[in-house]
């Protein structure tokens, strides 16, 4: 695999990943795994259109036809939830930043009181 699309840890992992909290640690290996699976979920949406235009330019055989329906539908199942995935990780990671950016807060309130 490519650095590009290796979820290892070793393939670049970012500083939350290299976190000592192990939700974080688990919440960036989900995100690595499902950067994978929407640029697949794209590249078979890719598939099916060049394959359903190639097909209408030189004529729609049952394999164009087959090729660009089969790589709607399995675009469609892996994209999906890909989808949902990455607003549940955003969301995580803004609350995290919120709860950290608070307790930072409340320690420069309590060290000038």
């Amino acid at each position: 695999m490519s650095s590009a699309t290796d979820p290892s840890p070793s393939s670049g992992a970012t500083n939350r990943a290299q976190s000592s909290d192990p939700v974080v640690a688990r919440r960036e290996m989900i995100a690595r795994w499902n950067t994978v699976a929407s640029r697949t979920g794209y590249g078979l949406y890719a598939v099916s259109v060049v394959s359903f235009f190639v097909g209408l330019w030189w004529g729609l055989t049952q394999a164009m036809h087959l090729i660009s329906g089969v790589s709607l539908v399995v675009g469609s199942m892996i994209l999906a939830p890909s989808i949902v995935i990455t607003y549940g990780i955003r969301a995580a990671r803004r609350e995290d930043e919120a709860g950290k950016n608070k307790e930072a807060a409340t320690n420069d309130e309590a060290s000038t009181a």
